[in-house]
C-alpha cells in the first residue's frame, strides 16, 4: 500500500510539472514563464474613405508609421485599395504569408445615363449638372433647345361617346447639323483629378429623346486610372522616396 501511495504521488508531481498552455485573448501562453508559443495575427478591418485626399491623409497619419510597406493600387476609375506587403516575417509563428488590405477609397460621384435614351428635360439636367463645360456640351444644350416635340389633340364629343385623335412629331425649329460624335467630360472619377474627356455617339429618336453611347472603347477608364496614380504619386512623394509606399495601376 505504501509503494502504491508513493507511486501515485510521484505521478502526480510529474503531471503537475508538465508545461500547461493557457489561451489569453488571441494568444496562447505556456505555464513556464508564460512564454509566447503561438499566435494568430488579428486581421484589421480596412478603413474606407470617399476621396483621394482622405486616403492620402490616413496614409500619412497612420499608414506610414506601420512596420509594413504600403502598396497603393488604383484598381479602377472609382476605386483605390491600399495593401500591406507580405507579412511572412511578422507572422512566421503562424506560418502564413499574406497581404492585408488596410485602406480603400471609393469615389462618390454620380452615374451618367449612357446607352439609353433620355427625354429633353433629363438630358438638359444631366448635361448641366453632371458634365464639365465643353464646346460639345454647349452644342448639345443648344441642339436640345431647337428640338420641339409637338402634340396636337382633336376631340369630338357628342354627349354619349368621345373620340380623340392625337398627333405627335418631332421638328427642329431651325435647320442645324447633328454631329454623329461628341466629346464630353462627365464626372466619372475622383474629383481631385481632371475628369477624362471621351467620345460619345449621339442619336436623337423620333420622339425627341437623346441617346449617348460610348464611342471610345472604354479608353477613358485607363486615362482616369493614370490620372489617379499620378495625383497620388505627387501627394505621397515623401513616402515613396522613403520606400514606405509604392503606387501602381
Amino acid at each position: 500500500m505504501g509503494e502504491s501511495f508513493l507511486e501515485d504521488a510521484i505521478n502526480r508531481i510529474v503531471e503537475l510539472a508538465k508545461p500547461q498552455t493557457y489561451k489569453i485573448g488571441p494568444y496562447i501562453y505556456a505555464s513556464q514563464d508564460l512564454t509566447l508559443v503561438d499566435t494568430e495575427p488579428s486581421r484589421p478591418k480596412d478603413f474606407c474613405v470617399d476621396t483621394l485626399s482622405g486616403l492620402v491623409r490616413i496614409i500619412k497619419e497612420e499608414g506610414s508609421k506601420l512596420d509594413v510597406k504600403l502598396l497603393v493600387q488604383v484598381e479602377g476609375q472609382r476605386h483605390v485599395a491600399v495593401w500591406s506587403d507580405y507579412l511572412g516575417t511578422r507572422v512566421d509563428r503562424a506560418r502564413t504569408y499574406e497581404r492585408w488590405r488596410l485602406y480603400t477609397a471609393e469615389a462618390d460621384v454620380p452615374r451618367i445615363t449612357v446607352g439609353n435614351y433620355m427625354d429633353q428635360k433629363q438630358a438638359i439636367i444631366e448635361l448641366q449638372s453632371l458634365h464639365n463645360a465643353t464646346p460639345d456640351r454647349d452644342y448639345l444644350l443648344d441642339l436640345l433647345s431647337k428640338i420641339d416635340v409637338t402634340q396636337g389633340v382633336k376631340s369630338t364629343d357628342n354627349g354619349v361617346t368621345q373620340e380623340a385623335t392625337v398627333k405627335t412629331g418631332v421638328v427642329l425649329k431651325d435647320t442645324v447639323p447633328v454631329k454623329p460624335i461628341v466629346a464630353l467630360q462627365p464626372y466619372r472619377t475622383f474629383l481631385e483629378v481632371d475628369q477624362p474627356v471621351s467620345k460619345f455617339l449621339l442619336r436623337v429618336d423620333e420622339n425627341g429623346k437623346v441617346g449617348l453611347f460610348e464611342a471610345d472603347g472604354g479608353a477613358w477608364k485607363l486615362e482616369a486610372k493614370r490620372s489617379i496614380a499620378a495625383w497620388l504619386s505627387k501627394e505621397l512623394a515623401t513616402e515613396i522616396d522613403a520606400h514606405r509606399v509604392v503606387v501602381m495601376i
